[in-house]
């Protein structure tokens, strides 16, 4: 008796066999569903502190910034190399 239950109960694979209810036959994984719950309600859950003012500034001001240098040096480079007039940029 106690067999039978168990084989009632047994999880299955993602695909493998699935129930009348289901008809896509695939279980949810529970890490998933978490993650992209989190991911959802990020913005009750961010706390402002020191440390994240530090990483906005960085990835939100300093490394846009320094990616603009970059592509302006480049640039200016090229105008120097084949001896064009420099442009202007802002």
């Amino acid at each position: 008796e106690r067999e039978r239950e168990k084989k009632k109960k047994s999880y299955t694979m993602a695909g493998g066999g699935g129930g009348a209810a289901d008809p896509t036959s695939v279980k949810p994984n529970q890490f998933v569903e978490l993650h992209g719950h989190a991911r959802e309600v990020v913005e009750k859950s961010f706390r402002f502190t020191p440390r994240s003012l530090g990483v906005i500034a960085i990835f939100g001001v300093a490394v846009p910034y320094g990616l603009y240098k970059a592509c302006v040096n480049e640039f200016n480079a090229a105008d120097d190399k084949y001896g064009r007039e420099r442009k202007r940029f802002m």
